[in-house]
């Protein structure tokens, strides 16, 4: 028996291998007997990029797979598909079912775009037996998955042609998700874990209690104007919603003492659309300057896969080519960078990848 888990696999662009990466570990739980559960944030399984006119990976799947997906996506699969339930979530491309596969063929996925649709998905996926949910995404679109367990990041030479600035990007992005602090070790007193159930941005003092107070949503530094003449007596900040790069370049600036405590929802909120060269360097600072920093619900990256394949445009013929950068170089300079296993998931097994996502692994 193994614990039952839900990961993600995000891309960091089209065409880094997110398909491949989730078509390589379908087939290998396939061939162990582990029951699958498979939805989307977004849509996915487009036969031909459709912006390179390049092939693309389709997601062909196999007999006794648990899937949720749009209705209209059922009748663009060739899998003889039976509807096991419809969930009542609407998408662009019809309601959400949740269906099994009767007959192995190509799918087209379209699933919940909302956290707490994709954990109503998740839920009933397991209700339905499913041992193991992936969650196909992209790093533009990851909000939902802090519904998951972790996830699993494909990046490679399509979101930047240079080794290294792949690998610097890889290595921020793990460093931020796999922060190893979480609130829970970080609260040891009980009114400071309360206030983690507020719906505000709060900073707060010893006592516990609330110096000031502003939007969930720090999308403007002057929001953070109320914290400046609070600082003096502050202990501790949380954010429950996203926070952008300019306010983290301010909220360092605020003269908070040694010791403070910062605390966000989640890694996401640090992510989404932000520099992450600016947010390592504001968790960096944090921690130079003698204060902590948690989330109240992690997020790990589990892995990285890399691939070095790019479509090139041609001037010429106005059009895209495959190509591809070193290979080794890339594996080797992301493994370097990154400080979680890393895998060419085109040319490796995908053996390794697939039993670190369970702390036992299958044998």
């Amino acid at each position: 028996m193994i614990a039952r888990k839900t990961i993600g696999i995000a891309g960091t662009a089209k065409n880094t291998g997110k398909t491949t990466t989730t078509l390589s570990l379908l087939d290998y739980y396939n061939t162990k007997g582990v029951k699958i559960g498979l939805t989307s944030i977004g849509y996915d399984g487009e036969t031909i990029d459709n912006v390179t006119g390049l092939p693309k990976p389709r997601l062909f799947v196999r007999k006794g797979l648990l899937i949720v997906t749009a209705e209209k996506c059922l009748q663009a699969s060739s899998a003889k598909i039976k509807i096991l339930e419809n969930l009542g979530i609407d998408t662009p491309l019809g309601k959400l079912v949740c269906a099994v596969v009767e007959r192995e063929g190509l799918i087209v996925m379209a699933g919940p775009n909302q956290s707490y649709h994709l954990k109503n998905v998740r839920d009933l996926l397991f209700s339905y037996g499913a041992e193991l949910i992936i969650v196909d995404g992209a790093l533009g679109r990851i909000a939902p998955m802090v519904e998951t367990d972790g996830f699993i990041m494909a990046t490679g030479a399509s979101y930047n042609l240079d080794s290294h600035q792949v690998a610097i990007h890889a290595h921020y992005l793990a460093e931020i998700c796999n922060y190893p602090q979480s609130a829970k070790g970080l609260l040891k007193d009980p009114a400071w874990v309360k206030l983690l159930d507020s719906q505000a941005t709060v900073v707060w003092n010893s006592s516990g209690e609330i110096v000031a107070e502003v939007n969930d949503l720090l999308l403007n530094p002057e929001q953070l104007r109320p914290f400046f003449n609070h600082s003096s007596d502050a202990r501790g900040l949380y954010c429950p919603g996203l926070i952008t790069t300019q306010c983290l370049k301010k909220l360092i600036e605020i003269p908070f003492p040694r010791g403070m405590t910062y605390i966000f929802s989640d890694p996401i909120k640090l992510i989404v659309g932000n520099d992450l060269k600016v947010t390592h360097d504001f968790m960096t600072k944090v921690q130079q300057e003698g204060s902590v920093l948690g989330y109240k619900h992690r997020l790990p990256l589990i892995s990285i896969t890399v691939n070095p394949f790019y479509p090139r445009y041609r001037y010429e013929s106005d059009n895209y080519e495959t190509a591809y950068i070193d290979k080794g170089q890339l594996l080797q300079e992301v493994t370097s960078l990154a400080n979680v296993p890393v895998f060419d998931i085109v040319n490796d097994s995908c053996t390794n990848l697939a039993n670190i996502i369970f702390d036992t692994g299958i044998q």
